[in-house]
């Protein structure tokens, strides 16, 4: 099953949402999310994973500008042997907006033989914005292998000169920028779904949003 979402609330709303599913033997779940818009927003799908070698994988981002306070991720129950998990974030912050990865990973006794990788990668684009991470595992087996990584930057000024040199923009330079960063997201949702994210994108760096 894959589950693809990709939403755009008013800057004024509250989008507190979370999401359920649960995979017996051998059965796999996809999320795939892109978060922009609303004031507050609380995304949190959770996978549990009860049968035999059953899979889950998260790919999101988030992108939180002026005003808004985006809290997103997502937590994986490895319940069963030979289970696997992977999720990958990225997040980008502007004008002083917040955003937040949560990540909760519990390995019960039953998953012998699990493994579960988090990534979670931000991209800052000025100095009032901020990007958290807060990991959270629980073990209680022995034989998993559970790892987590996180990185936070900002776009290089000689990135920028580079493409400004070549008769780019520095608006448009900085767009192509963050569009290549999101691109790993992007390329996993349907086509129609990846136009308009990265129809979203270009009009949150603009600043017409909201």
């Amino acid at each position: 099953l894959r589950y693809s979402t990709i939403e755009n609330w008013s800057k004024n709303m509250y989008n507190l949402n979370t999401k359920r599913c649960r995979c017996d033997e051998e059965g796999q779940i996809e999320w795939i999310s892109g978060s922009f818009g609303s004031h507050v927003g609380y995304l949190y799908p959770m996978s549990i994973l009860a049968g035999r070698k059953a899979q889950s994988s998260f790919t999101g981002i988030t992108f939180a500008g002026r005003g808004q306070n985006l809290d997103t991720g997502c937590k994986v129950v490895l319940a069963a042997p030979q289970t696997s998990a992977s999720v990958e974030t990225k997040g980008i912050s502007k004008d002083g907006g917040i955003q937040t990865f949560r990540s909760s990973v519990v390995a019960t006794p039953a998953a012998e033989g699990s493994r579960c990788t988090v990534s979670c990668q931000s991209l800052m684009l000025d100095d009032r914005s901020r990007s958290d991470t807060i990991p959270a595992m629980d073990i209680n087996c022995k034989n998993v292998d559970i790892g987590h990584e996180a990185t936070i930057g900002r776009i290089g000024d000689d990135k920028v000169f580079y493409l400004m040199s070549r008769g780019i923009s520095e608006e448009e330079a900085r767009t192509m920028i963050v569009n290549g960063f999101a691109e790993p997201i992007s390329k996993e949702l349907p086509l129609e779904y990846a136009v308009e994210m990265n129809n979203l994108i270009k009009l949150e760096m603009e600043g017409a949003i909201g």
